[in-house]
């Protein structure tokens, strides 16, 4: 069977995080609420388009996934799965110690650690040099262990208007919107199905989350129907293929760089 070739694919092993980055693109901020997947899930999830899909890389991700105990069976799943692409775990670092096993781990399944660094404010500086501590000691421990820490925080940019402390979105031009979108080539595997970004994966999430069930401006967002497993590979081919949709005019035509607050602080007007 053919499978088909997309830049990235991305798995959220959690929906939840420490940290409030405000206007996360996958809606972290809002403290989004959902079981953690188990192993079964991801593996229910993960067969269903494995064998079809061939993605450059394949990334493990959320929320924060380490807030996921299995996570270390995740990463192992993930390898057999997508055995011939690269594989990454994306964190921000602050619960590296509970799994002394990981770096291992991470070696025996080539997976690239990869840490996010969320900004530079004095409080949240102050933990961070916890996990690059961490970090370094993985390094000199493991020499074949891969580790990035990005700089997330640079190039941060608006996702949403607040309007009375509800996200609202933007009123664009879908194409300008591709074009500037940071997200473009992030297609999420969530619930069985592909969704061609993490603003709209996790939508149905915040709405219940923000109660924005009666906000009509969200409509677009409200009526997308991610590509599911019954998919024709034609069908499969035209969502890989398919640059701007219609619902990228909710999203901004242009980056608004911003500095967000501090990570730590959590707040209800994200």
């Amino acid at each position: 069977m053919e499978r088909f070739s997309l830049p990235a694919l991305e798995y959220h092993v959690a929906h939840g995080c420490n940290l409030s980055c405000q206007q996360c693109s996958h809606y972290s901020n809002f403290h989004l609420v959902g079981r953690l997947p188990t192993l079964a899930d991801a593996e229910s999830e993960f067969s269903l388009w494995s064998h079809r899909l061939k993605p450059t890389r394949f990334a493990l991700l959320g929320g924060e996934p380490l807030l996921n105990p299995a996570i270390l069976q995740h990463i192992q799943l993930a390898r057999q799965h997508w055995y011939d692409s690269e594989l990454m775990l994306v964190t921000n670092g602050f619960f590296l110690h509970r799994f002394p096993e990981l770096p291992q781990v991470l070696v025996d399944t080539a997976c690239q650690l990869e840490i996010s660094q969320h900004g530079t404010h004095q409080d949240y500086i102050q933990q961070f040099r916890e996990v690059k501590a961490i970090v370094w000691t993985w390094r000199k421990q493991y020499p074949k262990l891969r580790i990035n820490i990005r700089k997330s925080h640079k190039g941060w940019m608006r996702q949403y208007n607040l309007v009375d402390a509800k996200p609202m979105p933007f009123n664009s031009d879908p194409d300008a919107a591709y074009r500037v979108c940071m997200q473009r080539t992030c297609t999420q595997l969530v619930n069985g199905c592909l969704a061609k970004c993490p603003a709209l994966a996790y939508w149905a999430q915040l709405e219940t989350k923000a109660r924005l069930e009666s906000v009509s401006e969200w409509d677009l967002f409200r009526d997308y129907e991610a590509c599911p497993p019954s998919a024709s590979d034609e069908e499969l081919r035209s969502f890989l293929e398919t640059k701007s949709i219609p619902q990228c005019a909710l999203c901004p035509s242009r980056r608004v760089a911003f500095r967000h607050p501090s990570p730590l602080q959590r707040s209800n007007l994200q």
